[in-house]
């Protein structure tokens, strides 16, 4: 290895994305954080006794497997905390809340019904007023 090479400062993307790891420690701290952790998984799992082809697949399947679990994440966590949220309510009060809800939708959709019902009831009344002949009542 050339002084140049040992030399070198890599940026965070030769940090995360490249194939070969430089063996100083970045300035920013930002940088410095994600080497430290490359350079962690590259002892721990040998990686730096692969070749070159063999690091980009397992750099690969790695990007892969975190991308699909924060994806993952990010689709179904939102409804499971509201789930958890539901099951919490439940037991600590002793209602389900989305049974409440349900409950809360059918009241406002008989109350809707009984007004229409009402309005109905109205017409027809204001047509026998008229003299005409209700064929509902």
């Amino acid at each position: 290895m050339s002084y140049h090479e040992w030399k070198r400062e890599a940026s965070l993307g030769q940090i995360l994305f490249g194939l070969q790891l430089p063996y100083r420690k970045p300035d920013s701290p930002i940088a410095r954080f994600f080497w430290r952790r490359r350079l962690w998984v590259e002892c721990t799992f040998a990686l730096s006794m692969l070749e070159p082809w063999e690091k980009l697949l397992i750099i690969i399947f790695i990007y892969a497997t975190l991308l699909l679990l924060w994806g993952g994440g990010l689709l179904y966590l939102p409804h499971y905390l509201s789930f958890v949220q539901a099951r919490t309510a439940y037991y600590l009060f002793g209602y389900d809340a989305a049974g409440a809800a349900d409950s809360l939708v059918r009241i406002k959709d008989a109350l809707n019904v009984s007004l229409a019902s009402v309005g109905s009831l109205g017409s027809s009344i204001v047509s026998l007023g008229r003299g005409a002949v209700p064929s509902e009542l």
